[in-house]
């Protein structure tokens, strides 16, 4: 999939872009809701094992973080928006595109980030996902740090075949 970056008018803003495939979210994962049972915090709604995952990543790292069903978004390239309430996908200028993790996710896009959070927290909060991704689901998920600048940028989440 193919993100543009579209420019800010304040600060660089820090990001954390993870990307993966195969991910099954149907199923409920007992280790995930047991920490969140252990911790207090309530689960995802709509609940999912990726979302219960992200509720638990973003009580240790206040930062914003959503994620997408890249097959659910109908396209393969996207503009990715980051505003004072966060961060927000658009399938063009017009058209914002919910954060949806609710069906059998089989390519996922999550974007950490937002203009209060600095890169350590952005960098710490994307590496813990993406072990805990590792952990409990058993895939890699790509991370890259690109940055919201006055300048546009442009971002492949697939590795070219070589």
């Amino acid at each position: 999939m193919k993100i543009e970056i579209l420019p800010t008018t304040t600060a660089e803003i820090p990001l954390a872009i993870l990307s993966m495939t195969n991910l099954d979210n149907r199923e409920l994962n007992p280790a995930i809701e047991k920490q969140l049972t252990t911790q207090q915090i309530p689960v995802a709604q709509p609940q999912s094992a990726l979302a219960d995952l992200i509720q638990l990543i973003h009580a240790r790292h206040p930062v914003n973080i959503n994620a997408w069903d890249m097959n659910a978004l109908g396209t393969d390239q996207v503009q990715l928006q980051v505003t004072v309430m966060g961060t927000s996908l658009l399938a063009s200028p017009a058209m914002p595109l919910a954060p949806n993790l609710d069906s059998k996710s089989s390519r996922i896009l999550i974007v950490i980030g937002d203009k209060a959070a600095n890169e350590a927290t952005v960098h710490a909060t994307g590496q813990e996902l993406q072990r805990k991704i590792k952990a409990f689901f058993g895939i890699q998920a790509r991370l890259q740090f690109p940055s919201c600048t006055t300048q546009a940028v442009s971002l492949e989440t697939t590795r070219p075949v070589s």
